[in-house]
């Protein structure tokens, strides 16, 4: 890493780093820390970067990022054909997603996309799942189907030909579900997701399906879903996973209601060890994704000096 240093104090395990003398461009391909997005304790767009995936720390002092002038919530990021998509909830009951692209993680540009009529009342949640090999983005929320909240999907190309009118109920279970995200591995598409309502107390449970077509198969088949999380805090909701750089193990975060998030690792999605997580304080509904050195180099440049903690770093 390449740093002019302003400061550098080791305490215990924590570097303070300075800013980098030269912006980087992207370049390298391998991956090197992990960035978590997140809203909260406001209503707009956090950064928090580890070298673990279980050690965060926020950046911009804690901080908004960047500010949508909406309420912002339930921020959902990932890397497209070198591109980062974010996509959000609109405050609360808007038939609408928002969605971002941008090329460096600090700009950014897009705007709202009507995906319901208004009858549905709501787009909690928005994620999406790109398939590389039909050059498709499959994105999914929850809105109002026959009285309690379902799974809704489109899929698209370009996010430019997204309507209503093209929107259709992904699967529904029959009870309120909301909080889908999906994760693929050895041709099973897991879908981790929160039935019920807040006094069901149900926790983030697991479905799966063979396709992310719901023509040929559903994560709806499993009804409710397994209840796979031990010791998993109640109510809870916001399940988000991030697979570890260079290694076929996840981790598997949750949202409690009324406590800081927490994890769990699995290595074949059928067995679950809770594990120790250090998050920023009011963090809620996190999404995570690997970063290159570059990538981490330019953050800390426009966020930074951080306390950068180092604990637990392979």
């Amino acid at each position: 890493m390449r740093y002019v240093l302003l400061m550098l104090v080791v305490v215990g395990s924590t570097v303070v780093v300075g800013q980098a003398d030269q912006p980087r461009k992207a370049g390298n391909p391998e991956y090197s820390a992990y960035l978590m997005a997140y809203f909260g304790p406001e209503e707009k767009l956090f950064y928090a970067i580890s070298p673990n995936a279980r050690n965060w720390t926020a950046l911009n002092n804690g901080k908004p990022v960047f500010d949508s002038k909406v309420r912002l919530r339930d921020p959902f990021l990932n890397r497209v054909e070198g591109k980062f998509h974010l996509v959000h909830t609109k405050e609360w009951d808007h038939p609408v997603i928002f969605h971002w692209v941008s090329t460096d993680l600090i700009h950014w540009t897009g705007g709202p996309i009507k995906v319901v009529d208004d009858a549905k009342k709501r787009a909690w949640a928005p994620e999406y799942f790109y398939s590389s090999s039909e050059k498709l983005f499959y994105v999914f929320w929850a809105s109002i189907h026959n009285g309690h909240n379902a799974i809704h999907y489109v899929t698209t190309k370009d996010w430019t030909d997204i309507t209503p009118a093209r929107s259709a109920v992904y699967y529904d279970i029959g009870i309120h579900d909301i909080d889908l995200t999906i994760v693929q591995h050895k041709g099973t598409y897991y879908g981790f997701h929160k039935p019920g309502d807040v006094d069901d107390r149900m926790g983030n449970r697991l479905s799966t399906s063979t396709s992310l077509d719901p023509k040929k198969d559903s994560f709806g088949k499993d009804g409710y879903g397994k209840d796979i999380f031990p010791d998993q805090t109640r109510p809870t909701e916001g399940p988000e996973a991030i697979r570890l750089i260079g290694e076929d193990k996840w981790y598997i975060y949750g949202d409690p209601f009324r406590s800081p998030l927490e994890a769990w690792e699995t290595s074949d999605f059928a067995h679950y060890t809770k594990i120790s997580v250090r998050t920023p304080e009011g963090a809620k509904h996190c999404s995570m994704i690997p970063i290159t050195q570059v990538e981490l180099d330019n953050l800390l440049r426009r966020y930074g000096p951080i306390a950068y903690g180092l604990e637990g770093k392979k």
